[in-house]
């Protein structure tokens, strides 16, 4: 599984972000391109434990389920529902919500593996620094694909 603390997988995504306009549209779910770079931030913010996630013990255990199986593929299915943590109705400034999605790329990339200080997530609950990394990869690639990047 990729993940953004390889750089030239980090790169990629990066590249894919740039590629995005204002007006891309999505060729599934109803987020609009700037909706989609603040949902993805979301994840990142989750990780540094700048967002604390309601956790709720019937999601976490069905997370705790599929958790082992959960980097066997690059996308996740689509129209997934997503936990209140996720939901972004900021539509607004598309330049800023790049910038600052690239912004808590890099700087996770930054992230020392051997950081036990990741804060837990909604669905998995306790994760590692490389665990985040592949999940921040694989849910930003999934919204990138979303758009048509």
């Amino acid at each position: 599984m990729k993940s953004i603390l390889v750089e030239s997988e980090k790169l990629e995504l990066i590249e894919r972000i740039n590629k995005l306009t204002k007006d891309t549209m999505p060729f599934w779910g109803t987020m609009s391109v700037s909706q989609m770079l603040a949902h993805c931030t979301v994840s990142l913010q989750l990780a540094f434990g700048e967002i604390i996630p309601e956790l709720n013990e019937k999601f976490l255990q069905i997370g705790r389920q599929v958790k082992d199986r959960l980097f066997e593929s690059e996308m996740f299915t689509k129209n997934v529902p997503t936990t209140k943590e996720f939901l972004v109705a900021d539509n607004k400034d598309f330049e800023n919500n790049k910038f600052i999605l690239i912004e808590y790329i890099n700087k996770y990339s930054l992230t020392d593996i051997n950081d036990t200080k990741m804060a837990p997530h909604p669905y998995f609950g306790d994760m590692t620094v490389k665990e985040w990394g592949m999940l921040i990869w694989k849910h930003t690639n999934h919204h990138l694909s979303q758009f048509g990047v």
